[in-house]
């Protein structure tokens, strides 16, 4: 009889497969309070975008495609969300990447939990860096996203960096 060697199991594993093995997908009620918001955030903004917008299934074409533009961000140094949303001239297509992960993660959590919280923040952000452009991006009206944003600036777990990104977006979408 042979041994299962796990870590070979896990190390030939797609980010997909391991989504799947630890269940991220599944939001768990209660897993999370309001007191970790905080700890949630910093998180999410250091997590690699490689490992969260491949767990997306999406079709072979458009799966080709997120690969393409997650490349493209290796090579110009975009390994983070927070490389992602505070980048000068963040692209386009990964923006876009970012805020249909986010929304499918707010989708899949129940409203008002912190995970919903960190997923629909995340989205705004993703909307809100792409400035000008974000009406390629979603169908929501600037109302709707000066709306989110107050919403994200009424957070009281929002750190600096973050709500000086929101203010400033809110500034331009007062204009």
């Amino acid at each position: 009889m042979t041994e299962f060697d796990s870590l070979a199991a896990v190390r030939e594993s797609t980010a997909a497969q391991l989504a799947e093995m630890m269940k991220l997908d599944a939001a768990a009620p209660g897993l999370w309070q309001e007191q970790d918001l905080p700890a949630m955030l910093r998180h999410q903004f250091a997590a690699p975008l490689e490992f969260d917008l491949s767990i997306m299934e999406l079709e072979s074409r458009q799966s080709l495609r997120r690969d393409k533009t997650l490349t493209g961000a290796a090579n110009s140094r975009i390994g983070t969300f927070r490389d992602l949303l505070f980048h000068r001239t963040p692209p386009l297509a990964l923006l876009k990447l970012a805020k249909e992960f986010f929304k499918w993660r707010s989708q899949d959590c129940q409203k008002d939990s912190p995970e919903w919280k960190i997923a629909y923040l995340f989205y705004l952000l993703s909307l809100l860096a792409a400035g000008e452009h974000a009406a390629k991006l979603s169908r929501l009206s600037p109302k709707d996203l000066r709306k989110g944003a107050e919403w994200a600036l009424a957070q009281k777990w929002i750190d600096e960096p973050t709500r000086r990104l929101l203010l400033s977006a809110r500034q331009r979408l007062l204009a």
